[in-house]
């Protein structure tokens, strides 16, 4: 069974990184996709809005903690997941949750700069010569 969810709209509020005393961290935020169509029978332009929970854990909940911010147009990519949670009177509600394996900016009204991180498992950089015979 495939659970993946993509998915291409705004971002609804501010990222709000939050860190737990085992040391990992997630980024929740929201994602708002706008969708317009026309009816074909009436022509009358309809217009609907899903809202998404979004959940971003590790160093990309931090690149998008830093990066982004309320508004920004993104493109997504993650695996649904259905939380269920007990309100105060006993009842069970649920809530439907993106937990993101992908993220970034779309280009269609914007530009970016990317700046990458340095990898974690990175090997120390190859020495560099002057002169092609300097290595041997």
């Amino acid at each position: 069974m495939n659970n993946n969810w993509y998915g291409v709209g705004n971002l609804t509020r501010d990222p709000e990184l939050r860190y737990f005393e085992s040391g990992t961290n997630v980024c929740n935020t929201g994602l708002a996709i706008n969708n317009k169509w026309t009816d074909k029978k009436t022509g009358q332009e309809n217009e609907s809005t899903e809202f998404f929970d979004l959940s971003i854990w590790g160093k990309m909940g931090e690149n998008v903690a830093e990066s982004c911010g309320s508004g920004d147009r993104v493109m997504v990519a993650g695996v649904v997941k259905i939380r269920r949670v007990e309100d105060e009177a006993g009842k069970t509600r649920q809530f439907t949750e993106i937990n993101v394996t992908e993220i970034g900016p779309t280009l269609k009204w914007a530009t970016t700069n990317q700046l990458k991180n340095p990898r974690e498992d990175s090997k120390p950089a190859a020495p560099v010569y002057d002169k092609p015979e300097a290595q041997f």
